[in-house]
C-alpha cells in the first residue's frame, strides 16, 4: 500500500531537539490525531546577541489544533517543558505528565499573561493512557530531576518506544531506579521503533552515581571549616536534598537565595518530595550574626546567569552577600553547551576575591542525568527494536548513537539520523525518509517572539564590532547649509580623530557634489551614498565598518 493511501501510516516528525542541545519536540501524526511529545527552549549561544531564549518554530502544527490529542511531558527541566506558554498562546493542548513535572510547569507559566490555565492530567508509572489512535504506558526513568518518564506508545503501525532524558543509577539515593522490566517487557512484545536519549553517546562506560556525588558532598562538608556556597540546578531536587541533609549533619543551616531554587524548594515541600524545617532555613537579616561555620548558602547560578545570585556575588553586585576568604563555593552542575565562557568567569572571579571553587572538572561533585555508552547498550538490547532513530543531542551525539545501535545488532537500513523537520514515515511496519515539514528556531527577546531574525542579529554583530556613526546635515533645496556633523558610538573616541572626522566630511560633501541633480532630490538614494562613502573611508583608514546613520534635514 502506498504510504499516502494508508489510513493506519504514522509520521515521526521531529520539531526540535536532534541537532542541538535543547528545544525538545516531536510530533507522532497517525489516522488524522497527532500526539506531542515534550515543547522545550534553548539558550542562546554567544552569537545571537539581546536574544533571551529560542524556542521551535511549530508553525506546522498552525490550522491543526483540532487534531492533537494531547502534549506529553517527559520531565521538568526547561529544554523540555520552556516553551510550552508560547505553544499555548497558539494551541490549547491537553498536558500531561507526572505531578512534579507540571508543578515546575505551573511555575514556569506564571510569568506568562495567559487566558487562562491550561488542562493537564496528572499520570503516574505504569499508568497506560489512550490518546486518540495511541496507547500511552509511562515508565519511570531515572534522571536528574524526579518524576521523569519515558514512554511505550501503542500505535496502528506498532509499538514505539521514547526513553526521555535518562541514566540508568543502580544505586540511586531515592531508590527509584529505572523500570527495565517494562522496557524488557516491550522488547518481548517486539519495538517497532526506539526513540533514544543521546546527550552522553560519546563517553565511554556507565555514567557515575548520585551516591559518589554524595559521598564526595560530605567529604568536602566535613573539611569546611568556613562559609559553603551550594549552586546546583534548581530542579535537581535530589541534590537539594542532599545539600540540606548534609547541613543537618554538620549543624548548618541553610539560606536560599535566588527564586528558582526557591521556588523549587517550595513545590518539593508542597509535594512532600523534601522536609525542610523552618529552623533549618538561615535569612538574611541572619546571616552576619551566625558563625561562619553554621552557615550553607543554597543559590542559584551554576551555570553564569548574569542576574543570578552567585554571578552577583562573584562580581561583587550581590547587596547582601559577598565572599570572604576561607569560603568554600560548589558548582554542583555540568555547563549547558554555550554557557562555558560565563562560567568559567564566575569560577575566576569566585577565586580571585579569595574563595575555593569546587566544580565537576577537578571533583565528582555533578553527576550526569543523560546515560553513558554501556547504559545504551542495555537499553537497546532490552528493547530490541526493528527501527532505531537517536534523539536528543547534536548531529555528532546522534551519529554516534546510531553506530553504536548498528553495532548492537539493529539492521543498518533500519537507522535513522534525522534533523529537526524530517519526516520518518511507517507504513505496513516499514520505515522510510518522507520529506520535509517547516521547522527552524524562533527567537524570543523581551517581549518580541520571532520578530529578530537574521538582518537584525547581522546588525547587532556589526554594531558590537565595529560601532555606530551618524552623520546629520542640513540643506535647502538640495543645497548644504549646515553640517555635516558625526557623531559616534562604540567606534572611535571623537576628541583623539578630529582628522578622521574632518576627512570624512570632505568625503560626505564631495559624494554629494558628485550625485546627479535627480538622485540629490532621493533622501534614499542620497543616504545609501552617504552611508557607503563614509564606511569605506573608515574601513581604509582604521580597518573598522561601522554602521553609519545618515539623518537628512529639509530647512
Amino acid at each position: 500500500m502506498a504510504p499516502h493511501s494508508d489510513p493506519d501510516a504514522l509520521k515521526i516528525i521531529p520539531l526540535g531537539g536532534l541537532g542541538e542541545i535543547g528545544l525538545n519536540m516531536l510530533a507522532l501524526e497517525s489516522r488524522g490525531r497527532i500526539l506531542l511529545i515534550d515543547c522545550g527552549l534553548m539558550f542562546p549561544d554567544d552569537e545571537l546577541l539581546g536574544v533571551d531564549i529560542v524556542i521551535p518554530d511549530f508553525s506546522y502544527l498552525d490550522g491543526k489544533s483540532d487534531q492533537i490529542e494531547a502534549l506529553i511531558l517527559t520531565h521538568g527541566h526547561d529544554d523540555h517543558i520552556g516553551a510550552v506558554a508560547y505553544l499555548l498562546r497558539r494551541h490549547q493542548p491537553l498536558i500531561v505528565g507526572s505531578e512534579l513535572t507540571l508543578a515546575f510547569l505551573k511555575s514556569a507559566l506564571a510569568d506568562h499573561k495567559l487566558d487562562g490555565p491550561p488542562r493537564t492530567l496528572t499520570v503516574h508509572a505504569r499508568e497506560t493512557l489512550a490518546l486518540g489512535p495511541f496507547q500511552v504506558e509511562f515508565v519511570r526513568m531515572t534522571h536528574s530531576v524526579a518524576g521523569g518518564f519515558g514512554l511505550g506508545i501503542e500505535t496502528p503501525q506498532g509499538l514505539l518506544v521514547h526513553t526521555g532524558d535518562f541514566k540508568l543509577d543502580f544505586s540511586p539515593l531515592d531508590g527509584e531506579m529505572a523500570d527495565l522490566k517494562t522496557l524488557a517487557e516491550f522488547g518481548e512484545r517486539g519495538v517497532l521503533c526506539l526513540l533514544s536519549d543521546s546527550t552522553n553517546a560519546e563517553c565511554e562506560g556507565f555514567s557515575i552515581s548520585e551516591r559518589e556525588v554524595a559521598t564526595e558532598m560530605e567529604r568536602i562538608f566535613r573539611n569546611c571549616r568556613g562559609r559553603i556556597l551550594v549552586s546546583a540546578f534548581a530542579s535537581n531536587l535530589l541534590r537539594i536534598g542532599q545539600i540540606f541533609e548534609l547541613a543537618k549533619r554538620f549543624d548548618r543551616r541553610v539560606l536560599l537565595n535566588g527564586k528558582s531554587i526557591i521556588d523549587s524548594v517550595n513545590i518539593a515541600c508542597e509535594l512532600g518530595l523534601l522536609c525542610v524545617k523552618q529552623d533549618q532555613l538561615l535569612t538574611l537579616g541572619e546571616l552576619e550574626e551566625t558563625p561562619k561555620e553554621q552557615i550553607v548558602i543554597l543559590c542559584t547560578g551554576s551555570q553564569g546567569e548574569p542576574l543570578s545570585a552567585l554571578a552577583r556575588i562573584a562580581s561583587t553586585a550581590h547587596k547582601q552577600i559577598a565572599i570572604d576568604p576561607g569560603d568554600t563555593v560548589i558548582i554542583s552542575a555540568k555547563s549547558i553547551p554555550g554557557n562555558e565562557r560565563a562560567i568559567h568567569n564566575v569560577i575566576n572571579e569566585l577565586y580571585r576575591q579569595g574563595a575555593d571553587v569546587i566544580y565537576e572538572t577537578i571533583r565528582r561533585v555533578h553527576a550526569s542525568g543523560h546515560a553513558h555508552r554501556e547504559e545504551l547498550k542495555l537499553i537497546l538490547k532490552l528493547t530490541r527494536p526493528k527501527h532505531f532513530i537517536p534523539v536528543h543531542g547534536e548531529y555528532r551525539h546522534l551519529v554516534q548513537h546510531a553506530q553504536l545501535a548498528i553495532a548492537m545488532g539493529v539492521p543498518e537500513t533500519g537507522v535513522a539520523v534525522l534533523e529537526d523537520g524530517d519526516v520518518f514515515l511507517f507504513s505496513g511496519k516499514v520505515g522510510q525518509r518522507y520529506g520535509r515539514v517547516t521547522s527552524g528556531r524562533i527567537y524570543v527577546d523581551g517581549q518580541g517572539v520571532g520578530d529578530v531574525g537574521h538582518i537584525v542579529l547581522t546588525d547587532r554583530r556589526i554594531l558590537s564590532e565595529g560601532g555606530t556613526i551618524t552623520c546629520a546635515l542640513a540643506h535647502r533645496d538640495g543645497v548644504i547649509v549646515s553640517g555635516p556633523y558625526f557623531k559616534s558610538k562604540g567606534l572611535v573616541y571623537e576628541p583623539d580623530y578630529k582628522e578622521l572626522l574632518d576627512e570624512a566630511r570632505h568625503v560626505v560633501l564631495e559624494t554629494l557634489d558628485g550625485l546627479r541633480a535627480e538622485s540629490r532630490l532621493d533622501p534614499d538614494d542620497t543616504k545609501d551614498e552617504i552611508a557607503r562613502a563614509v564606511r569605506r573611508l573608515f574601513n581604509k583608514r582604521i580597518g573598522r565598518r561601522p554602521i553609519v546613520i545618515p539623518v537628512i534635514m529639509e530647512v
